[in-house]
């Protein structure tokens, strides 16, 4: 014994959360350089244009957002008998709060001038496909760790971006119909990101080994969401007009 304390070991799940928050960071950066958020946010940005990329984006949730919630609720049973009900339950709940989101983006879409037979038993547009996609095979291969880094990219970015784009279309005067799904998540997912934020911590407390998949599941999401959606968005709205 040569008397000194022996160091104390990382704190691997505040380590987790700060390198997603980082991300997140990372990305809005990225996000706010992009010419199609120009184009949403930009003072002169031309109403009619702006209405037309809000509908697309609609289009996309509501097609996803099912096989979203599905796969969600697959995966979630998939954890550890280990966890704690307690987080479990938050789990579950979280995903019936979103239960309805795919209706509120197709009521938007709709009063974005869409159709709402494009959005109902259609095929779907090959990002929101590629969305789907992610979440199904996370419950294929069985990774529900991997399941919480990507709720934290749904989380984390949804309520910042839905939040600027509020404020940027407030203060050019526009106030549209088909706002519903804006207004409500740049306030409820603030709430949302708080508990995605717990759970994160006290699941990596619990288990250390699942930082990575955790990290993973982040990074995996993000070469589907949000970009390439988004841009595939601004070129079929190009493209009705």
């Amino acid at each position: 014994m040569n008397g000194r304390a022996p160091d104390n070991p990382p704190d691997v799940a505040a380590a987790t959360l700060a390198c997603l928050r980082t991300s997140i960071d990372a990305l809005l950066v990225e996000i706010k350089a992009m010419d199609e958020w120009r184009q949403l946010t930009e003072p002169s940005a031309d109403p009619q244009r702006v209405r037309a990329i809000l509908r697309e984006v609609y289009r996309e949730v509501a097609l996803y957002q099912p096989d979203v919630i599905e796969a969600t609720i697959a995966v979630i049973g998939q954890f550890p008998r280990s966890l704690a009900a307690k987080q479990v339950r938050t789990m579950l709940i979280h995903q019936s709060e979103e239960w309805d989101h795919g209706e509120m983006a197709a009521r938007d879409f709709v009063a974005m001038g869409g159709d709402e037979r494009e959005v109902r038993g259609q095929l779907m547009t090959h990002t929101a496909f590629a969305t789907a996609a992610f979440w199904r095979m996370l419950a294929h291969k069985r990774l529900p760790f991997a399941y919480l880094g990507a709720l934290y990219l749904f989380e984390g970015l949804t309520p910042i971006v839905t939040g600027l784009l509020k404020g940027s279309l407030s203060s050019q005067g526009y106030t549209p119909d088909g706002m519903e799904y804006v207004e409500f998540h740049a306030t409820e997912d603030i709430k949302h990101a708080k508990v995605v934020d717990h759970l994160i911590l006290q699941t990596v407390r619990q288990y250390p080994h699942c930082a990575d998949e955790i990290i993973f599941g982040f990074k995996a999401f993000r070469h589907v969401y949000p970009l390439p959606g988004w841009k595939d968005a601004v070129k079929r709205a190009g493209e009705s007009r």
